[in-house]
């Protein structure tokens, strides 16, 4: 499971082993003094919280050698759901009052030792760094955190996360790993996991769907839990997902240049959970999943597969658009057919067979549904466009119980946009279900925001444009604020690069989606700022940006940024405004684009020679987003952005950006001996 996203466990083990690190190299104060000394006698409670089974924070004292006045406070939640919570705390009882704090956790050094060791034991996004603005405060300080871990303490226990249905989870992680929000794809998925309302091989089979289309292919095939679920039949797309990261690890570029005794060694050593993928359904899989298969068929020489494969003219088009010289060897493998040895198609039952049955099935509550969206029936249908009028009014008849029921669908419905001919009636009704029953999670804004584009993309006339932008803005008082900045900057944006036809309602929109960040300039960060006020100029909303502090301008933190950037998403606005918005703030870096759906010999040379990759998932295909890894090099970073707007890029970009001139910043620092004075 993902650091970010897992709660600390407090085994003995682990506890002694962050403590000793945490209290080593790095921190003047000291876990070993004399428990009766008035320091131990100080130190000793602090140190209990971390075996507590509690929502009690942990609160850990600092004193870097370098600066040994300065005595700083690690405030250390479960995770960063948790954190939620523990700043709202730390606003209430330290605030700005005693110490420098603006609600959001610190940014940790991984090349910092005590730092290292709160990631290596809390994950990132868990954690607050407090300091006094005067050597003076500090006992003001640390008397207000330990009052507040008192009345953490003794206050009614009561869960700061409310459970939620095993179908809501779901839904919310199709639709984070459609909209592109990789964090609340992996929060959900932690959630499900914790439920207990999944098997193991259930959340598996979800856990493979996320890194496949994060095109992370060595952790998937690194998975313990993959050999079971091969054996178990996955779903078509689970098993497509494996078969392409074989193809795209393994054999991808022997098969290229006809290399086959290569394809072939290497997919004896890495394809292990082949063989009994080969028996398991073809129709469904993409073209690497089939390559994949054909070159397995003609390894074992499996000639009733390779007649299966071939003998279907789609698909033998398919793998020779791959491996031409490996279609020539299955036709020379392939034998006369014998009585009954032809492969059953192995198609899954299908519930329905458009959009519109799809929601009348799911409406009514049939079981069947869950396993077509498992399967992604839905590939093999016309695109949501065709059947928009037909759909929307189906989504307009819905009950509140068939409503909620119908959001399990957005996933799949996003997906199938795939930046296409938009089904902007059905987008629209789809954003009413949202706003209506208040679905303002991390993982449902992504969706609404990814069903206004397509909504804006279709170009609406004036009666639709305001009242879709006014029934946004009617409810942006429940969820705008500097923690959900990104989203509200994307939806900005949107506004920005969108048709127009009513400046007054694009107004009204842009007002109450920029005004919450503009009354809490404080808690964003300095290039969150910056967009924000280019987008308040652009859409004339008349508030006025502070500029930041000389030294903390993201033009000066970048001014001398040179890394080589690539930029991948599909939505090509986007795209476009964000190496614009980057470019800005780092004038000398070398910022390429691509919204390329299948790898190319263009985008391997971009990949290769990028420092940096920020990657923005909503509709990307595992064959471009795994491309894109495997062609990168060792020492590339690769991020993905927690969105599909222009924001949500240009934020993973300036956080990929930071950690490159941080770790450049560290190999050019000269070590010192231990010892060595001041």
């Amino acid at each position: 499971m993902s650091a970010r996203y897992r709660a600390a466990e407090r085994t003995t083990q682990r506890i002694a082993t962050f403590r000793d690190t945490f209290f080593g190299p790095g921190n003047m104060v000291r876990a070993d003094c004399d428990p009766e000394s008035p320091e131990g006698r100080y130190l000793q409670p602090l140190l209990q919280v971390l075996y507590e089974v509690s929502d009690v924070p942990v609160v850990l004292p600092r004193r870097r050698p370098e600066q040994s006045d300065r005595l700083l406070a690690y405030v250390i939640a479960l995770n960063p759901a948790h954190a939620t919570a523990v700043s709202e705390l730390l606003t209430a009882f330290v605030g700005p009052s005693y110490s420098y704090f603006d609600g959001r956790t610190a940014r940790l050094d991984p090349n910092d030792p005590v730092d290292r060791a709160v990631l290596d034991f809390a994950g990132v996004g868990s954690t607050f760094v407090l300091s006094s603005p005067v050597p003076d405060k500090n006992g003001a300080v640390w008397g207000t955190l330990l009052l507040l871990q008192e009345t953490v303490r003794r206050r009614p226990i009561r869960p700061w996360q409310v459970p939620k249905p095993v179908g809501r989870l779901l839904a919310e992680f199709e639709a984070a790993l459609a909209a592109g929000n990789h964090s609340a794809s992996a929060q959900a998925l932690e959630q499900l996991q914790a439920s207990g309302g999944l098997t193991a091989l259930n959340v598996a089979n979800l856990r493979i769907k996320r890194l496949a289309r994060l095109g992370r292919d060595h952790d998937l095939l690194d998975l313990p839990d993959l050999p079971d679920v091969v054996t178990a039949v996955p779903p078509v797309p689970v098993t497509d997902a494996i078969l392409t990261a074989l193809y795209t690890t393994a054999v991808t570029e022997p098969l290229a240049a006809g290399d086959l005794p290569t394809a072939r060694r290497r997919l004896i050593d890495r394809g292990t959970m082949v063989p009994a993928l080969m028996r398991q359904p073809v129709v469904g899989l993409g073209a690497c999943a089939l390559t994949v298969l054909a070159t397995a068929a003609w390894v074992r020489n499996d000639a009733d597969l390779a007649r299966h494969l071939m003998g279907d003219p789609g698909w033998r088009r398919e793998i020779e658009r791959n491996a031409p010289t490996l279609v020539e060897a299955l036709v020379a493998l392939q034998e006369p057919a014998s009585a009954g040895s032809d492969r059953p198609a192995l198609v899954p039952a299908a519930v329905a067979t458009s959009w519109p049955e799809l929601i009348a099935a799911t409406a009514c509550g049939n079981e069947r549904v869950q396993t077509a969206l498992d399967n992604e029936h839905w590939r093999d249908w016309p695109a949501p466009a065709t059947d928009d009028p037909a759909l929307a009014a189906a989504l307009r008849r819905l009950d509140d119980t068939g409503a909620e029921r119908v959001w399990s669908i957005i996933g799949a419905f996003l997906d199938a946009d795939g930046y296409q001919q938009p089904a902007a009636q059905s987008a629209a009704e789809l954003i009413q279900n949202a706003l209506a029953h208040s679905r303002f999670g991390p993982a449902d804004l992504a969706a609404l925001a990814a069903l206004t584009e397509i909504t804006l993309r279709a170009g609406p006339g004036q009666a639709a444009y305001a009242e879709l932008l006014d029934d946004l803005r009617s409810e942006c008082n429940r969820w705008v604020g500097p923690e959900r900045a990104t989203v509200a900057l994307d939806l900005a944006d949107l506004l920005v690069r969108s048709a127009c036809p009513d400046v007054e309602a694009r107004l009204r929109l842009a007002v109450a989606l920029l005004k919450p960040l503009h009354a809490h300039l404080g808690r964003l960060d300095s290039d969150q700022r910056t967009f924000a006020a280019q987008l308040s100029d652009e859409l004339r909303t008349g508030l006025e940006w502070p500029q930041p502090a000389e030294d903390t301008s993201p033009h000066v933190e970048f001014a001398q940024a040179t890394q080589r950037v690539l930029l991948y998403s599909l939505d090509v606005g986007a795209l476009t405004r964000a190496a614009t918005a980057l470019g800005a703030l780092a004038p000398k870096a070398r910022i390429r684009v691509s919204d390329e759906r299948v790898g190319s010999p263009q985008l391997r040379q971009h990949a290769r020679n990028a420092d940096l990759i920020v990657l923005a998932t909503r509709c990307a295909t595992h064959a471009a987003t795994g491309f894109i890894r495997i062609s990168a090099t060792a020492d590339a970073t690769v991020t993905e952005a927690d969105g599909s707007g222009s924001a949500s890029l240009l934020r993973a970009a300036v956080a990929g950006l930071r950690s490159l001139t941080a770790a450049r910043q560290a190999e050019a620092k000269p070590l010192r001996p231990c010892g060595a004075g001041s």
